[in-house]
This record gives C-alpha cells, structure tokens and sequence, in this order.
C-alpha cells in the first residue's frame, strides 16, 4: 500500500484518526494519569467525534484491565465505528487496542509519581469503511503527576507512531490535566492537549476536555466527557462527547 493510496484516502484518514483517537486512562480525559488498574476491570464506552464535515461513532468499545502486579497492569479494547458524512455513511469493526500500564515510581513527599503507557494498535479493523487504519501504530504516552489535598495535576508528553506512512501520521504532543475531588464520589477534571505532525510544527491541534467521574460504589463508575478544539490547524474544529461505564471486581 504506496503513499498514493493514501493520498486518495485522505478524507477517511481524517475520519479514522477522529476515531482512534484515544482518551484518557484516568478517566475519560486525553489526558491520562498516573496510577495502574488495581482491580479486575469491564468497561463500556460510547463516544462520539463530530466537525463541520460530519460524525464518527465508536458504538460500542468493549474493554478488559487486569493488574498484573502492584506496578503494572494490561487492557484491551476492541468495538465498533460508524462514520456519518453528509453523502454517505459507512460502519465497521475497530482496530484492536492492546495496552500496558507501568508505573515507574509513585509518589513521596519528595518524589513525583511517573508512568509510562504504551499501546499497540493491531489493524484488524474495516480499513474499506474508513473505521481501521490498515497499519500498525504504536503510541507512547509519559506522565508525571502530584497530588496535593483534593488536587492532582499531571503533565504528559506523548509519541505517536503510525507504521509505513508520512510523516503527517508520526505525531508529537504534550498537555496537562487538573482533576477535583470534592468528594469521595467524584471526580471533576479538565484538560489541554496539543499534538503536531512530527517536522510540521505549525500543523497542530490544541484541544480541550471538561469531565467528571461519578463512583456510586465502590464497584461501578460512569464518566461523562465534553471536548472541543480551542484551534485546529490540520481541519476544522472539533467537537467531542464520552460516556462510560466502568465495573471493577
């Protein structure tokens, strides 16, 4: 697959990486955090990317987290995409997302906690529909946070990696999230997040995320997400909304 094909694709590109684009392990922000999944976990997600030139569903994701030890744990996810343009529509199966959670230190009066996230995605999803890449890609998020009362704030700097294309898909990006415990039960955050070609750094993408996290047991958490581009110089701004459901055992 030469880059000419890709060329031609450029409009399903586009809708694709709308769809791949991945949220937040500390909840539903792009912006992930800095602890590993301690519990067995199910998770159902609903999400739902929209610009002026049309929508991309990812309806259902399905996930699975295990703890491998107190450092690390694992997940995959895999679900379904529909793609909404105003002259067609298209829907297929997702690529497969494998994930590993190291946490490289935790935190001490002195010390930063540090994580690095790596995931690998496997190209089984529909390319033909836009939904799957048709490539292999690898992204590598490092975060370093600090918790100080009811207030976490993390930084990240991430690398992402599609295999076998230009440059336009081999991203750099870095950002920071604030979260809010105002109880035990909640959990409010918002984002930043810009990211940008590698080569080009005038072709970047600021975005934001305002999210919370509800914990009705200890058991069950829902999270609920609304993002938007605050300035988009690789298409038009877009906006983003997230609901999931988390079970952990």
């Amino acid at each position: 697959m030469g880059w000419k094909r890709h060329a031609s694709a450029a409009p399903l590109l586009t809708f694709a990486y709308m769809l791949a684009t991945p949220g937040a392990e500390a909840g539903p922000w792009e912006v992930g955090g800095t602890g590993v999944d301690s519990k067995r976990k199910v998770k159902a997600e609903l999400a739902l990317k929209q610009d002026a030139g049309g929508r991309v569903w990812s309806r259902p994701v399905l996930g699975y987290a295990l703890p491998l030890n107190a450092a690390m744990s694992v997940e995959v996810a895999y679900g379904y995409g529909v793609i909404e343009r105003s002259d067609h529509r298209t829907s297929g199966a997702r690529d497969l997302d494998l994930k590993l959670k190291y946490q490289l230190a935790s935190q001490t009066p002195t010390r930063l906690a540090w994580l690095v996230e790596p995931k690998l995605s496997v190209p089984i999803g529909d390319e033909r529909a836009g939904i799957g890449r048709g490539r292999y890609a690898l992204e590598v998020p490092l975060r370093t946070s600090r918790t100080s009362g009811a207030l976490t704030y993390t930084a990240e700097a991430r690398y992402t990696h599609v295999f076998g294309t230009p440059r336009a898909q081999q991203l750099w990006g870095m950002g920071g999230l604030v979260e809010y415990v105002p109880s035990p039960a909640w959990v409010l955050g918002i984002d930043v997040f810009a990211d940008t070609p590698r080569g080009d750094a005038s072709s970047y993408h600021l975005r934001s995320n305002v999210a919370a996290k509800w914990r009705p047991t200890e058991a069950v958490e829902v999270q609920a997400l609304v993002g938007r581009s605050l300035s988009n110089q690789r298409g038009a701004a877009q906006t983003s909304y997230k609901l999931v459901l988390e079970y952990k055992h």
